[in-house]
């Protein structure tokens, strides 16, 4: 999971496995800012894993765009919605980035 890195702007977030985030702090995952991390909790499925990175990264990039104070409940649905229609298109999303590179 280390090895996952995603440009948000001009900063590059780092997914790490952080084991305890849920007995902690009832969390699947969490975003720090200051030093760019979205931290997980390991013993998640790999399908809510991803479901929560991308949530996750929603936050990254509304505070990127300067959001400071963001609604939870709109990027949590937000983020189920953008989980689906990147798993769905994943072809089509690879078909695109194609096109972009050639012209």
């Amino acid at each position: 999971m280390s090895e996952l890195k995603f440009t948000v702007g001009s900063n590059v977030y780092n997914v790490v496995e952080i084991d305890g985030l849920m007995r902690k702090y009832d969390l699947y995952g969490q975003v720090t800012y200051s030093d760019c991390r979205i931290e997980i909790e390991p013993s998640l499925g790999a399908t809510r894993k991803t479901n929560v990175i991308i949530h996750e990264l929603l936050h990254a990039c509304l505070f990127e765009a300067g959001y400071d104070d963001q609604d939870e409940e709109l990027v949590r649905r937000l983020g189920n919605v953008l989980t689906q229609v990147i798993g769905d298109n994943f072809a089509t999303f690879d078909r695109l980035l194609e096109m972009e590179e050639s012209e």
